[in-house]
């Protein structure tokens, strides 16, 4: 004769939450996105302070541009400079730079090509949804670049 056997059901173990590694998971993330906006950051403040102390005259002059310091723009002007053929003082060139920018927007962006000698530079320059060209002449007086005509602004 056989003994009736009682059988259990099998019991479940109780499911184990995930909840603790998606924070670990999320924390982790964070912490990766902010070292590298972070970074990022390092490597585009450094690159525009190369360019502020050991840039090309174009190069500063277009940076104080885009950065609306019109005033320190100029400096890099000669003292008979002009733009689109007439002469141009610091108040003048303010005027025109602030005109091109309620006109056509702020710059935005600027490539630089330069021509078959140092001294003439191409930059393309991109304001709102428009992109120009702007040729710059500069001359070496006293040891010291300085632009003497710009076509545009």
């Amino acid at each position: 004769m056989s003994v009736p056997m009682s059988m259990k059901p099998e019991q479940q173990l109780p499911r184990q939450s995930r909840r603790t590694l998606w924070i670990i998971v999320g924390t982790i993330s964070a912490i990766a996105l902010i070292g590298f906006t972070v970074f990022v950051a390092v490597i585009a403040s450094s690159a525009l302070n190369s360019i502020k102390q050991n840039g090309s005259i174009p190069e500063r002059y277009y940076l104080n541009i885009i950065r609306g310091d019109y005033t320190t723009a100029s400096t890099y002007l000669d003292s008979n400079a002009t733009i689109d053929g007439q002469p141009v003082d610091q108040q003048a060139f303010i005027r025109l730079a602030k005109a091109a920018d309620a006109q056509y927007g702020t710059v935005r962006d600027i490539t630089f090509n330069i021509e078959s000698d140092a001294t003439h530079v191409t930059a393309t320059v991109s304001r709102g949804s428009r992109s120009y060209d702007v040729h710059l002449v500069l001359q070496q007086e006293n040891g010291s670049w300085k632009i003497v005509s710009a076509y545009g602004i």
